[in-house]
């Protein structure tokens, strides 16, 4: 599902392509500028290239999982939503324990608290934080996590 949503957004595609790079590069530059002519006798070159590839790895890790790991999306119902009966449905579902289910009006599902839709993805993701480009993806539930772990080695 998630290489679908790739091809449909060109902005995120190139946003893809421009992390992939940029990490690449700063492995290239790191290693060939920084840590060979500084370190050329010395072990500690080494150490330390092989701790920057490392949390290259784990950057790389946590992008490839928040890319394509499922946001947390809401599913889509089987058959089509009757509005006449929308107020008879929500007092049925309140009655249910369902307290705050409001119905989108795009993507015609049930979505449960705190649950957005997304223009870019066109559907419903839950605990939605934002759509971001740089993963093209949306940040939700289910890959929330992964999200902030990229930006923790990001940082690092």
């Amino acid at each position: 599902m998630a290489s679908l949503r790739c091809r449909r957004d060109f902005c995120g595609v190139i946003c893809l392509i421009l992390t992939y790079f940029s990490v690449f590069y700063a492995d290239y530059v790191v290693i060939q500028y920084v840590l060979i002519p500084a370190y050329a006798d010395s072990v500690w070159g080494t150490l330390h290239g092989s701790l920057f590839n490392l949390v290259l790895l784990l950057l790389l890790a946590c992008h490839s999982k928040a890319v394509f790991s499922d946001p947390g999306m809401v599913p889509l119902p089987d058959t089509a939503l009757d509005f006449s009966d929308l107020r008879s449905q929500s007092s049925r579902m309140n009655e249910r324990g369902c307290e705050g289910w409001t119905v989108c009006s795009r993507c015609e599902t049930y979505r449960p608290p705190r649950a957005h839709h997304c223009r870019v993805c066109q559907r419903c993701i839950r605990r939605m934080d934002h759509h971001c480009p740089w993963i093209n993806n949306c940040v939700g539930e289910l890959n929330q996590k992964y999200f902030i772990q990229f930006l923790f080695y990001t940082g690092a």
